[in-house]
């Protein structure tokens, strides 16, 4: 469809204002351009875009074809109604008070379960340490949590051990006298003529009818000075015989009592028994000494020192 045109010619350049483009050099006369614009007439359909100035119609401008979008648009500038799904809530695709997609959520929410089993496998572990460590200073420290057992040899129970002295140290072995480096005197003999001497040597020192026989002891005691025990071994078969004795020089009142306590035998070799007379001795060096000044028809075969009464 084309415009009218209410009549003919080149318009008046009044009304033409780009009449200078086909405007003739000099004097020459004007010649109608071969394409000129045509005044539009009031009857037609005006195309789009064309206006009017101060109540005069203008002219349109030259037609250009609309821009044409890119071949392959970028969907980030796509308008968000060509989205699947249609415009999107809450504003644009970049809003950020958009909720998190379910994804997001359960990933969420498996970081927090997570964190929730961390803490509670460390707050358990610290437990457990903890629990060791107050523990291992009750064994150490504390008397009232150590394990208790039976320490006296009983049936089921650990090997007996020896008290320890107040400083923690193994007591200190007592005395114990070697037959055959004793000290003799006045006829006093070592012999083996009996058996069943329960000296290391198998032998034992005789003194029965030997009157004044003498049988000294030097020894060494590491232990605190105090009362003792002063064991003498022996066998004889006839009772009421005895030696006097002394300690570090000091005559006691007291003398070794001997007598014939197994009396299923009338033989030395089946008859060795023991005594014990309670001592003072010193820390350091001490000497015991035997004197037969009665009758004494006895053989000797061990001495030592116990702090306590032996069954």
């Amino acid at each position: 469809m084309s415009a009218g045109n209410s009549g003919g010619g080149t318009p008046d350049e009044s009304d033409d204002p780009f009449g200078y483009l086909y405007r003739p050099e000099g004097d020459q006369p004007q010649t109608q351009p071969q394409q000129t614009l045509r005044q539009s007439s009031y009857n037609h359909v005006r195309p789009v875009g064309e206006r009017t100035f101060g109540g005069q119609q203008g002219y349109r401008q030259p037609h250009q074809p609309p821009r044409q979008a890119p071949p392959h648009p970028d969907a980030r500038y796509a308008a968000p109604e060509t989205q699947p799904g249609g415009v999107p809530p809450y504003g644009g695709p970049h809003d950020r008070r958009r909720p998190p997609e379910p994804d997001q959520r359960r990933n969420g929410l498996l970081i927090g379960a997570i964190a929730v089993v961390l803490a509670v496998v460390l707050g358990v572990g610290a437990a457990i340490l903890f629990s060791d460590d107050e523990g291992a200073q009750a064994d150490d420290g504390d008397p009232s949590t150590a394990p208790t057992g039976n320490v006296g040899g009983e049936p089921g129970g650990d090997e007996p051990t020896d008290p320890p002295t107040d400083g923690g140290e193994e007591p200190a072995e007592l005395p114990v006298a070697d037959i055959t480096q004793l000290q003799l005197a006045n006829s006093a003999a070592i012999e083996s003529t009996f058996a069943n001497a329960r000296s290391e040597s198998g032998s034992y020192i005789a003194v029965q009818g030997r009157p004044n026989a003498t049988i000294s002891w030097t020894f060494d005691l590491q232990g605190d000075p105090g009362q003792y025990y002063f064991y003498v071994g022996y066998s004889t078969v006839t009772d009421g015989q005895a030696m006097g004795f002394s300690v570090n020089g000091t005559p006691r009142t007291d003398p070794v009592d001997m007598q014939d306590y197994a009396t299923a035998s009338d033989a030395f070799d089946d008859s060795w028994v023991r005594t014990y007379n309670l001592v003072d001795l010193v820390e350091g060096t001490n000497t015991i000494t035997l004197t037969c000044d009665r009758p004494c028809d006895v053989a000797i075969d061990q001495l030592w020192i116990s702090d306590h009464e032996e069954g």
